[in-house]
């Protein structure tokens, strides 16, 4: 499509909205109906885009391109029936020069009783946190990739339940979603799942939730399909119908969120704490026993602060993933002609040879305790999870280039655009998916009509195991490892939106600054958007 026709269907769009929303709104007070068009461009100067212009942006943005820009118009209806009913549909068309594409961006429809919701079509997923703030956005689901075709069945909001008297509060849902054309993998099935529960006391409301995404399905990197096994996979437990290492772990690929917090209401303002660990498999499941790894948030909203409206510090740590020892016990690849073997599958004299093990009459806890002294440096196995990764789905949690989580994760095109001579030495597109860092944003007024909003992050980077350890069943580092000891990076955005009175405009204008260890960048971003 060209440039003038997607500007003819842009218009089109907006001009049916713009006359539903008048001919039919006026008729009927049940049905609201609200369209938006809107056109942006980015312009920089660096290897890849800032990051607070193109993440948490739904995929939109290309976020290892050049200076781009973004045509979109939008439509959606919410229609009230009887008895707490309500029906939902939007759709979003997008032309983006980034992709070089023009395509439906969202298009779904749902129904709603009361606080239950049922869902079909593209549509974005991001349950995590109930209000927007202005932290670094959900480490798992999230608003940082492009919609996919999915069908979700929710309790979105905290419901009292009725035989506690109203003490325990809870909200949940489960999506099925498609990943089309994974690189890799063909079509791949992705499978969400979200549960909490809260208490209220007063002023504070602790609460506690669950959050599960996996992968199933597709095709492995020979080209042979992966079964599926649903309820394996929804429970994670093993599936001797998928076999190999399914078979003794978890059916597919497993990514977990707990999340621990507290709302508080107070005369002036709002907070909300919260304390998230992420975690992939079952070791790492286990915090209690040892694991750092975490997002430890404040959320603060004033309400008697003319100049802020929204503050939000965050610090984050993806470092220690289960830690560094091998992720099974066995025979490295450097004792053994390249290739791991597990311990149950080494015969009875090579074991005794080798370590001095009496496989016959040792129970699995000796053996285990000897093959962690003698090769694996002490450390306990079942380390380097490698987060948002997976060696059968090398693509991981990433579609159309964006990480599906947290924009601090780093792919294989983002560090081929910073360093074109970096060599790889695995399959899996996620190159960066350790790290720490402190993340500040905030939101507020200049005036009646002038909003502003600002984000600063400063994040050290440690890159992979998959990478730091090729083949990650060996102690033999990848030399020269760039990642090695860490690489600092900054991500700066200021922006100001301005809303002129008696208008339906608003006008944005953005600048940031990228800059650090890994690369640099500076960026303008300015936009126009009028909402019917």
């Amino acid at each position: 499509m060209t440039g003038q026709q997607t500007k003819r269907l842009i218009l089109v769009i907006s001009l049916i909205a713009h006359f539903f929303l008048i001919k039919i709104s006026a008729q009927q007070d049940s049905l609201h109906i609200e369209g938006k068009t809107s056109a942006e461009t980015i312009v920089h100067n660096g290897e890849l885009p800032p990051l607070w212009m193109v993440a948490l942006n739904s995929g939109r943005w290309h976020n290892y391109a050049g200076s781009q820009s973004l045509i979109a118009a939008s439509a959606g209806i919410n229609w009230h029936l009887k008895n707490n009913w309500r029906l939902k549909a939007e759709a979003e068309g997008n032309h983006t020069t980034g992709y070089s594409d023009t395509y439906l961006h969202t298009g779904m429809i749902g129904v709603q009783w009361h606080n239950w919701s049922l869902s079909a079509g593209k549509h974005v997923f991001d349950p995590i946190f109930t209000a927007p703030n202005q932290g670094s956005g959900s480490y798992i689901y999230g608003d940082n990739y492009r919609p996919v075709p999915r069908i979700t069945f929710e309790l979105f909001e905290y419901t009292p339940v009725s035989f506690t008297n109203n003490l325990f509060e809870v909200r949940g849902g489960i999506s099925q979603g498609w990943l089309p054309d994974q690189q890799y993998g063909s079509d791949v099935l992705l499978h969400e799942k979200y549960a909490y529960l809260r208490i209220k006391l007063g002023k504070w409301q602790p609460y506690g939730g669950l959050n599960h995404s996996a992968l199933m399905g597709g095709k492995r990197i020979d080209g042979t399909d992966i079964p599926v096994d649903f309820w394996a996979t929804f429970f994670g437990k093993g599936s001797e119908k998928i076999g190999g290492g399914d078979a003794t772990n978890a059916a597919g690929a497993h990514m977990g969120l707990y999340d621990f917090g507290a709302y508080l209401k107070t005369s002036n303002a709002e907070f909300h704490f919260y304390y998230q660990i992420p975690f992939s498999d079952g070791s790492g499941s286990l915090f209690w026993q040892g694991n750092p790894d975490h997002i430890l948030g404040i959320d603060w909203k004033p309400e008697k602060v003319p100049w802020l409206s929204n503050l939000t510090i965050e610090w984050l740590q993806t470092t220690y993933q289960s830690g560094n020892g091998m992720p099974d016990p066995g025979i490295p690849r450097d004792m053994n002609d390249g290739h791991f073997l597990h311990y149950s599958n080494l015969d009875s004299e090579d074991m005794l040879d080798l370590f001095g093990i009496d496989k016959e009459n040792w129970t699995e806890e000796e053996i285990i305790n000897v093959l962690k002294k003698e090769v694996n440096h002490g450390n306990d196995f079942g380390g380097r999870d490698g987060y948002m990764n997976n060696g059968m789905y090398p693509t991981g949690w990433s579609y159309k280039g964006h990480i599906m989580g947290s924009p601090f994760n780093l792919t294989e095109k983002q560090l081929e655009a910073v360093r074109p001579d970096m060599e790889f030495h695995s399959n899996v597109n996620i190159k960066n998916d350790r790290y720490k860092g402190l993340h500040l944003g905030a939101k507020g007024n200049a005036g009646t009509q002038l909003t502003w909003q600002t984000k600063i992050t400063w994040i050290r980077n440690f890159g992979t195991y998959f990478e730091q350890y090729p083949g990650r069943y060996t102690w033999e580092e990848t030399e020269n490892y760039w990642f090695k000891d860490g690489r600092d990076q900054w991500y700066t955005m200021l922006q100001f939106n301005w809303a002129p009175q008696n208008t339906n405009l608003n006008i944005n204008l953005a600048v940031a600054y990228d800059g650090g260890e890994i690369y640099h960048s500076t960026g303008l971003k300015a936009g126009l958007r009028y909402n019917f």
